[in-house]
Order: structure tokens, then sequence, then C-alpha cells
């Protein structure tokens, strides 16, 4: 028996009378073999992830002149580091990146995992953190997992640390760890179909928006109409999201569970662009299974005969470490299932205003047709003129904040910093945005009238945001972008000089406010 083999006791008749306590539950030992998997699953996973996004690194994080911050961190932005290595030029978030690679090497075979998994958790966050128009509900599903993974004791077998250091073999964990992560990997499915019971995807959209020219092609469309297709999707995408986690959970159906599971993420992985999501989703599910999986897969691939493993360890801890764990563990869980319903504060559609969209695993509810005009005017002479945004922000950047009022807001104090910079002082700076919700008629996100370069940045709701009017449409607004000006009405109406503007499509001016010659940028 291990030294750390110490540190469990085989279960008693007095351990299993107890067995109703909490904390009793939640150290008792099962089988490391699913945290074995995971680990490794985890490692490459990761691995491939950042060895993928060096191809990128330019794109998102050096070409780019302006990055969007989230609210309290507003200092973190990608590392401004150069060097040139054999004649190659390397850039800081290319050394972030690879470092990323090395840690998930080094977490998938087990050496110095604690420490890779620290680092990997700290660099990930980084990148996360360094522009609010990157954000993915996957990247965040992979950053609250990556700092999840230093305190899971996933080196304890089948791994290099364990081999140069017999002291921490194991072949139990305490149970917590398992159920925390089956919680975690539940978290977006639950709460994504809770999302779903939503009016518009209810009625059809915004999956009959995605699927109008799938629908023309598609084989389901030589069977089904349309309509009935669009209502499959939808009332299958909520039942699956909200009762998959129970289907898993429930060992009668876990393995049909686990099969829709591997058509649903190989559905997605080759029908929309997410990346690693659907892979890490597939391998991480198995964590559903018995701890001792692996083991059972083995046997009866070898004919070796395997006893099922049981509850044949307590891990003994002191009763205040139990109960502090304990307690970390339900505020972490509490928090992952109050955070979602934080938009029902601000009293408003997050598929609107994005108040409360972010950190709430809101999915495929929304699809955003939007045009954003950002306009400057000199209070002195009157004189106003469009700001051509490419001048500030790439297209990738554009496309996301053209929606988000907080984005636009943070990008009209950067333009107004910018022009000061170059001697343009005192000048205000207001929007013409217009979106279309789901296919509604398109309408002003921000009241025009409003200088957002003399409004601070805050985390509060503000006042300027428009409220969502417009009602729901079942046949999707089809109006170019270009016309939407001439057919949306403005209330109160536009000033003449800012219509002016807004419809001229020439070239942009080198003065910024001569109001000669503007154009608009639409995404």
């Amino acid at each position: 028996m291990t030294e750390a083999s110490h540190k469990l006791h085989p279960p008693s008749e007095s351990n299993q009378t107890n067995r109703c306590s909490l904390s009793d539950y939640l150290f008792g030992g099962v089988s490391i073999d699913w945290l074995i998997v995971y680990r490794i699953s985890f490692g490459l996973v990761m691995a491939w992830f950042s060895s993928k996004s060096v191809e990128e690194i330019n794109y998102y994080y050096i070409d780019p002149l302006f990055h969007f911050t989230y609210d309290g961190f507003e200092w973190i932005a990608p590392w401004d580091f150069q060097t040139t290595i054999g004649g190659t030029t390397v850039h800081g978030m290319h050394l972030v990146f690879t470092a990323m690679v090395v840690c998930g090497v080094l977490i998938a075979i087990g050496f110095w995992y604690r420490i890779a998994a620290t680092a990997f958790a700290i660099l990930f966050t980084y990148i996360f953190l360094c522009d609010k128009c990157y954000y993915q509900n996957h990247y965040y599903l992979v950053a609250i997992l990556s700092w999840m993974m230093p305190f899971l004791p996933a080196n304890r077998a089948f791994s290099i640390d364990a081999l140069l250091h017999p002291e921490i073999r194991s072949l139990a964990v305490p149970r917590w760890t398992l159920w925390l992560v089956r919680f975690q990997i539940g978290v977006p499915y639950f709460f994504g179909g809770i999302a779903k019971i939503n009016a518009d995807w209810l009625r059809g959209q915004p999956m009959r928006l995605n699927f109008d020219s799938a629908l023309e092609t598609g084989m389901l469309s030589q069977f089904l109409d349309g309509e009935t297709v669009v209502q499959l999707f939808v009332w299958g995408g909520l039942l699956f999201d909200i009762l998959i986690v129970p289907a898993l959970l429930w060992k009668p159906t876990r393995l049909l569970a686990f099969l829709l599971c591997l058509g649903f993420h190989l559905t997605n992985a080759f029908t929309w662009t997410i990346g690693i999501f659907p892979w890490l989703m597939i391998l991480a599910t198995t964590v559903y299974f018995e701890p001792d999986w692996p083991t059972r897969v083995v046997s009866r691939m070898t004919g070796i005969r395997h006893r099922p493993s049981t509850d044949v360890a307590t891990f003994s801890m002191s009763r205040s470490s139990k109960q502090m764990t304990t307690a970390c563990l339900i505020a972490f869980v509490a928090f992952q299932s109050l955070c979602p319903f934080r938009h029902f504060l601000y009293q408003r559609d997050p598929n609107w205003d994005e108040y409360g969209h972010h950190f709430s695993w809101h999915m495929l509810l929304r699809a955003k047709q939007q045009a954003l005009a950002v306009y400057a005017t000199d209070p002195a002479t009157g004189r106003t003129g469009m700001i051509d945004l490419r001048d500030f922000v790439t297209i990738r950047q554009l496309a996301v904040l053209s929606r988000d009022p907080r984005l636009i807001h943070q990008l009209c104090h950067h333009i107004q910093d910018q022009l000061a910079a170059i001697g343009y002082h005192d000048l205000e700076i207001r929007t013409i945005a217009l979106v279309s919700l789901n296919g509604r008629k398109p309408q002003l996100l921000i009241d025009p009238n409003v200088d957002l370069a003399a409004v601070p940045l805050s985390w509060k709701y503000p006042s300027w945001v428009v409220p969502l009017k417009e009602p729901f449409r079942h046949d999707a607004w089809d109006i170019p972008v270009d016309r939407w000006l001439n057919v949306v009405e403005f209330s109160p109406p536009l000033p003449e000089a800012v219509a002016e503007v807004a419809l001229k499509q020439n070239a942009p001016p080198k003065n910024p406010v001569d109001g000669q010659s503007e154009t608009s940028d639409e995404t």
C-alpha cells in the first residue's frame, strides 16, 4: 500500500451509517479511471486548440489597433512584445500560445501537473480577456474547466508524476471531483435549454432564418415541409438540452443519451464553425459513465475479468477541512446556477441589448443584422463628419461590436481619444446603430442624439439604449441594409445635418469633421 493510500480508510458499517452526511458522501472514494481519461483528453484538446490558434494570432491579437475590454479588466491587453529568432519575427502572443501547447501536453502526460494546469488556466484566461469581441460560450467553459484542473488530483495514476513520486499514487479520488466535473459539463446543456424557453425561439426564430437556404436543398425537405423541419429543430433542441443531463445520469438511458450527444456534437462540428467545442464535449461527456468505465472497457476488449469498483475508500480529512471544501463547492454551484439569470435584474431582453448575454449560455437565440455609422461633430463650428470605422477596428470586431451597445460605447470613447491625439479636441461622438433582431424590422439600438463620448463608461444599465419595440415577424425583414435609412422611422426625427451625412456614400474625408465626403460602415 502506498503512502498516499494511508489517507484512505476502508468503508465500515459506521461509515455507511453516516453516509447521510453531505461531507461524508462527497469525500467518499471513487475510481480514478474516469479522471485519467478526462485529464488526457483535456490536455490533448487544449494543446491542439493552442497549436491551431498560432496561425490566427496576427489576425486576432496583433493586427487590430484597438481591443475591447471586459468591465474590471481594462488593464489586460495583448502582450506587446516582439523579437527576432533565426530571422523570424516572434510576437509576445506567439510565446503565450506556444506555452499553452506545452502546458496542454504536460497536463496530458501528467508531468508537473499542478504547475502546468495552473499555468494553462492563467494563460487561457488571459487570452480570453484580451478582447470581448472574441467571446464564445465554449471559451468561457474552457476557462472554467481550466481553473478546475489544478484542484483535481488527476496525476495520482497513469502519469509521470505518479511514476516519479510513488507517494502520491492512488487508485481513488474523492467523489466531489466527479460530481463537480459532471455539474460543469452539464451546465451548458441545461442552461442552454432553459434559455430556449424564449418567445422568439418557441415561435421558430432564429432557426427559421438559419435554415432558410438549407431547407431548399436539404434531405429533410424532400419528406417534410420547411416549417415542420424548423419546429423539429426548435423543440428537439430545447428538449435535448434540458433532458440530456438527467438521461446521462440515469443508467438505463445513459448509453442512448451518450449516442445522442455524439450525433449532436458531430453534427455541430460539420455544420458550424465552433472549433474544438464539439470534440471537447464528446470526450468530457464520458464523465457521466461509471467512474471505472475505462477499466471495464479494457476488460471487455481483453477478456480479463474485472471486478466493478465500489466505494472502497473514504478520504481522511479534518472536519473543518471537509466543511470548508463543501462550502466552496456549494458557493461555486450556486454562482453557476444564478449567473445565467442575472439579465432579469435589467428587466430587458438580453438578445436585444446584450446585457446579461455573456456567461449565460445563450446559444443560437439571436440572429442579427446591423448597420452602424459613427459621426463626429465639432460643437464650435457645427460641422459634422462620418468616421471610417475601418481606421479603428477590424471587420471581425466590427461585426460583433455593432450589435452591442457597450462595445459601441467603448469604441466612441476610443475614437474621441484618437482624434484628440491628432488635434481634434472636444468632439461630440454620436451613432446611428440600426439592428434587426430575429427577422424584425430594424430599429435604433442607441439614441442617436446622445453624445456617447461625453457619457462615462460604466457597468450600469444605461438610459441611452433604446428598448426593443418592433414586433415579431414570421416572415423575416428582407430590405437590403443599404436602404434601411429610407424605411426606418426615427422618433424624434434625426437632425437634418445628421441625416444628410448618414445617407452620403462618398469616400471618407481627411478631416473627420469637414462634412464634405463621408461614408458609413455596415456589417
